[in-house]
């Protein structure tokens, strides 16, 4: 019984979550971003502000994936605990 009680307690992220990958952005950026702006603005005969909307659209596209992932992290964490809760209450109630 205790060992069940235990592998309830290894879940997926809420004991095992990797580390964030946190990226940081730096003025430098700006010239490579601009280039590359400049790039497809010739190569699609549009204008750089086109680019950089869609660049922006891209950008909100990658946010709404990153806040439903996150969701789905959060679901997973209370179902967990929710489990845990339950087997605790298991465990504590007398035969």
């Amino acid at each position: 019984m205790e060992k069940l009680f235990q592998q309830t307690l290894i879940m997926g992220t809420l004991f095992n979550q990797s580390p964030r990958a946190y990226c940081k952005v730096e003025i430098s950026d700006i010239d490579n971003f601009l280039e590359n702006a400049v790039r497809l603005a010739e190569k699609y005969h549009i204008n750089v502000s086109d680019v950089i909307a869609a660049k922006s659209a891209l950008e909100q596209e990658r946010s709404n994936n990153l806040y439903v992932k996150n969701g789905d992290t959060f679901d997973e964490q209370m179902t967990g605990f929710g489990e845990l809760i339950q087997e605790l209450n298991r465990v504590m109630e007398p035969d």
